[in-house]
């Protein structure tokens, strides 16, 4: 009976250890979504979504397998994931008949004992039955050769100069969440990372959050955020508007036009410009990390009814996204990550612009609206002068502005007001990563609200 016991104890301590080691597994691996929705799909539109792997662990892992549905084809950007590396699973759906679809792809990973299900659906409106099933091929990278180094990072308090044990450190890299590091009992952490900008955001019990930005090069391997005692300021997503709390918004199964933040029998369809200042103040303070945090997030919640472009001005104006409905996000999640900064300001030029691409997609009964973010003041009574005008003609139009001021002076603030005032639309503020990455979903939910 003793013997039983045992042998029953032994295997439960082996079953036990078998789930923590598959569970610290599959954590390792971080992807962008699971799941893709292509919307309505015709013959000349891509069928195609490209899903991301990075490997958050240790441990190099590997593509071992994977089951393509009829219809799929799968291609990867490579089969070998390193740590701190990423990899692209591009899945192509072709659709041989009218109709709804929904294909789950298993993907078999060395580090994972279950596979990881990608899932893509959509409606074929029209297709071409000659079309090739192949999924297209990556383009080339030109540069292979990424630079990295290790980042050592140090919490302290800023009065005793004491180490803060399990803070948190948020890596921001191009407005997503690339890292989420927590410090040891000596208040330090260390990360492999290339050569890039990235937005660091230091949260620990008892303190206020500290954030900043930061250029990795190689020289400055050595990071020390100092925390001072006390809460977070509070969060204010928007100074002139107060946004209601709405009520938990039940989706059905068959409505596929809707998002959880935007149901469609609530909000009106959105054709939304961004006019976004590029010019080099953008790239101080990480204020450009910070808009594109914003933008992603409300990208995330759009809906294929809702057409998005995206309009730079600096030194010129550069139609970077002509008007599209939003139904390939991780393209254009993509174009918001690749924006960089430089050059000087020529705010009118782009606000002109971004209120032609606005009229040429207008929407019926929509919301149509211009968004402008900007770090900088306008000067209204000379260089800028017209713009007021402008903005009047417009909003005649049926086309609104609102004006986000991203970690902007106080003395920016009276010309960016009066822009949105004239314009039927709200001046909004952006100083932290926990205001930014609400805020302009909030503004549009705001605006494209039905009566």
């Amino acid at each position: 009976m003793i013997l039983i016991l045992q042998l029953r104890m032994k295997n439960t301590v082996i079953i036990l250890l078998a789930l923590c080691f598959s569970s610290s597994l599959m954590g390792q691996l971080v992807f962008n979504t699971s799941h893709h929705d292509l919307g309505i799909v015709n013959k000349e539109d891509k069928k195609y979504f490209d899903f991301t792997l990075t490997n958050a662990g240790q441990e190099k892992a590997m593509v071992l397998k994977v089951e393509e549905p009829y219809g799929i084809d799968v291609k990867f950007s490579k089969k070998e994931i390193l740590p701190d590396s990423t990899i692209i699973v591009r899945i192509k759906y072709t659709p041989k008949r009218k109709g709804k679809f929904k294909k789950d792809i298993p993907v078999w990973v060395s580090v994972n004992n279950e596979p990881i299900t990608f899932t893509i659906e959509g409606e074929a409106e029209t297709f071409d039955v000659n079309e090739s099933l192949n999924c297209p091929d990556f383009t080339p990278v030109k540069n292979n050769d990424e630079k990295r180094t290790a980042v050592n990072m140090t919490v302290i308090d800023k009065a005793t100069k004491k180490p803060i044990k399990n803070a948190s450190i948020e890596i921001i890299w191009d407005g997503l969440v690339y890292k989420t590091l927590t410090t040891s009992k000596k208040g330090e952490v260390v990360q492999n990372l290339k050569y890039d900008s990235y937005y660091f955001v230091v949260n620990a019990e008892g303190y206020a959050t500290v954030e900043t930005d930061m250029e990795i090069n190689g020289e400055n391997v050595n990071i020390n955020f100092e925390m001072g005692e006390g809460a977070p300021e509070p969060i204010i997503a928007d100074v002139d508007t107060v946004v209601e709390v709405e009520e938990p918004v039940v989706i059905e199964k068959e409505d596929t036009v809707s998002t959880k933040e935007l149901p469609v029998n609530l909000f009106a369809p959105n054709n939304v410009v961004f006019c976004i200042d590029v010019s080099v103040s953008m790239k101080q303070k990480g204020r450009l990390d910070l808009l594109k945090a914003s933008m992603i997030e409300l990208l995330n919640g759009l809906r294929p009814i809702d057409k998005l472009a995206i309009v730079t001005y600096s030194s010129s104006t550069e139609i970077v996204m002509e008007s599209q409905y939003v139904r390939n996000k991780a393209e254009i999640q993509q174009l918001i990550q690749d924006l960089t900064a430089g050059g000087y300001t020529a705010g009118a030029k782009g606000i002109k612009k971004a209120y032609q691409v606005a009229r040429e997609n207008f929407i019926e009964g929509g919301n149509n609206q211009v968004i402008i973010s900007t770090d900088g003041a306008f000067n209204l009574d000379k260089g800028d002068k017209g713009i007021l005008d402008n903005v009047e003609a417009n909003y005649k139009k049926g086309v609104t502005i609102s004006v986000v001021g991203v970690k902007n002076e106080k003395w920016t603030v009276d010309s960016m007001k009066e822009i949105a005032k004239t314009g039927g639309g709200n001046y909004l503020h952006i100083e932290s990563y926990a205001q930014a990455k609400p805020l302009l979903m909030n503004e549009i939910k705001t605006n494209s609200r039905k009566k």
